[in-house]
């Protein structure tokens, strides 16, 4: 079954009967280990039990067939159903899994399949939505509204109060994988403590500070505003804390595309603070001063031939030949060097 956006948290929680297996899929690697373990515990108190969780990769699979349709059949020692988890699955398992999914019946074992981002004509992806006892969930990129609700429900679970800048600053320095923004909610609570149960915008700048200079908001300022080196020294951080590439090319689109947004209301006679407030999430008010340099620097058509690069780039990070982290190093350079000429900044070596 398909899943709509909106249905998607409520079936994690609560999957319907029917799906005796779920394929977990997309960018977003936090996310998928967030809702993969969800959907193990749904079944198994214990998502570490070696009794009741059998775990392999696809490979293993491709060198016996056989195994998954044996582990999803199997009987517990300890009675009740297991869960079987297949890691990095893809289209060249497909025709296994079509067996296994029309062998399934109800009480057999759940079955959960672990997958990077597919397409939409993906075969497994496909097969998954349209099957009546299976379903497909998309795990992509959370962005700054969606992480303020993962803060926000997290702390408030662990009994603490904080303003809305505090979350909007936290946000701001984590986007782009559900499993940062967690680490560093547990980071921040033990910041804390136990006595101070009052969070304010100068506690965590103090808890996530030296991450905040290193965050992808910056990343995106310093790329617009043509400062090559600054702009490469955060990349290399966020890519060697294993951020994916994509996830750092889907941060500049998205500020590319606000500000081509906001550049299209001015033209229309709105004021530019005007046209900042409009934006949702708002423009945060460390990088204010550079996004309105930026505004004025570059043109409309610029922004389109910044958009037209990073999704030209991201489409090239997916083909299995070509190295993400040069394809992506290599666009923040470009970028740079427009931002440089859009700006009037001069790049420094």
């Amino acid at each position: 079954m398909k899943l709509q956006t909106k249905n998607i948290e409520g079936f994690i929680k609560k999957p319907e009967a029917k799906a005796l297996a779920i394929l977990v899929y997309g960018p977003d690697e936090g996310l998928i280990r967030e809702r993969l373990d969800i959907l193990t515990r749904n079944v198994v108190a214990d998502i570490h039990d070696p009794f009741n969780v059998a775990e392999f990769s696809a490979d293993a699979l491709k060198e016996n067939p056989a195994r998954l349709m044996d582990e999803a059949q199997s009987i517990s020692m300890l009675g009740g159903r297991r869960v079987i988890r297949v890691r990095d699955a893809s289209d060249d398992i497909e025709k296994n899994i079509k067996d296994v999914l029309a062998a399934l019946r109800p009480g057999d074992n759940l079955v959960l399949l672990e997958a990077g981002e597919l397409g939409a004509r993906s075969k497994l992806r496909e097969l998954f939505e349209k099957a009546e006892n299976a379903a497909a969930v998309p795990c992509y990129v959370d962005d700054e509204s969606k992480i303020s609700t993962v803060i926000g429900d997290s702390l408030r679970a662990a009994g603490y109060r904080f303003s809305s800048e505090a979350i909007v600053y936290m946000a701001a320095n984590v986007t782009g994988d559900r499993a940062v923004a967690r680490s560093e909610v547990e980071k921040l609570i033990t910041y804390m403590g136990s006595e101070k149960k009052n969070i304010t915008l100068d506690d965590v700048i103090a808890c996530v500070g030296n991450s905040a200079d290193l965050s992808l908001d910056d990343l995106a300022k310093f790329v617009a505003s043509g400062q090559f080196a600054e702009a490469d020294r955060i990349l290399d951080y966020v890519l060697s804390e294993g951020l994916p590439a994509i996830t750092v090319l889907r941060n500049l689109q998205n500020h590319f595309l606000r500000l081509h947004i906001t550049k299209a209301r001015i033209q229309k006679g709105e004021d530019t603070d005007g046209a900042m407030k409009k934006l949702r999430p708002e423009v945060f008010w460390k990088v204010k001063d550079a996004f309105k340099t930026q505004l004025n620097g570059w043109s409309m058509g610029q922004m389109e031939q910044a958009l037209a690069l990073l999704t030209s780039v991201e489409a090239k990070c997916k083909q299995t030949a070509n190295d993400p982290h040069t394809l992506c190093s290599r666009a923040v350079l470009s970028l740079s060097q427009m931002g440089a000429k859009a700006t009037g900044a001069r790049r420094r070596a």
